[in-house]
């Protein structure tokens, strides 16, 4: 017989932990990201938006450009940019649209707080093969980062790092989402 799932099983203790309930923010500012919540609840929310959570391979490819390049991971500037985010503290209290558009017209891929995605835990793999059936996706290792020979990716390695380390139900306060929609094809 199967379990039946509970509220335990979607989100941990933190979820929405600092609004005053399920549909009031509280003291929260009202134009900062959502954070607190799981990847199941923004999955559902995107949902009920029509839209999704944006898969790796989009985040990734949008979080490469910046002002003016659609590619700026080989601009010093542009790397230590993202770099000094990470060092900056309490970001997820600073208001959507603090940073600047993109080349692609996206707002704060980088400085503002860790994004869901989709497949947040997709290229994580525990054997030693590829074809490992019996893959354990809740066992991870962040510290590929320690033996790249190109830096220029550090910030990358800290998001998979990151990713790597947490499980669909935490709630995190300096982790939030973003919904993307489809454009249909003509």
């Amino acid at each position: 017989m199967e379990k039946v799932k509970s509220q335990k099983d979607f989100a941990d203790g933190n979820y929405l932990s600092k609004w005053v309930d399920d549909s009031s923010f509280g003291n929260l500012y009202k134009k900062s990201p959502i954070t607190n919540v799981s990847w199941f609840a923004a999955t559902e929310y995107c949902k009920c938006q029509g839209k999704r959570l944006p898969t790796l391979d989009e985040w990734e490819y949008v979080a490469m450009a910046n002002k003016t390049m659609p590619d700026a991971r080989l601009l010093e500037d542009y790397n230590k940019y993202i770099l000094s985010w990470y060092e900056t503290p309490k970001t997820y209290s600073n208001p959507i649209g603090k940073t600047y558009k993109n080349y692609w017209g996206i707002y704060d891929m980088h400085g503002l707080v860790w994004e869901w995605i989709s497949d947040f835990n997709s290229v994580m793999i525990s054997g030693e093969s590829r074809k490992d059936s019996n893959n354990d996706r809740e066992l991870f290792c962040g510290s590929a980062s320690l033996g790249a020979s190109d830096l220029m990716n550090y910030a990358a390695f800290m998001r998979y790092a990151f990713r790597g380390s947490i499980k669909a139900k935490y709630s995190i306060q300096n982790l939030g989402f973003r919904c993307v929609k489809d454009i249909p094809s003509k």
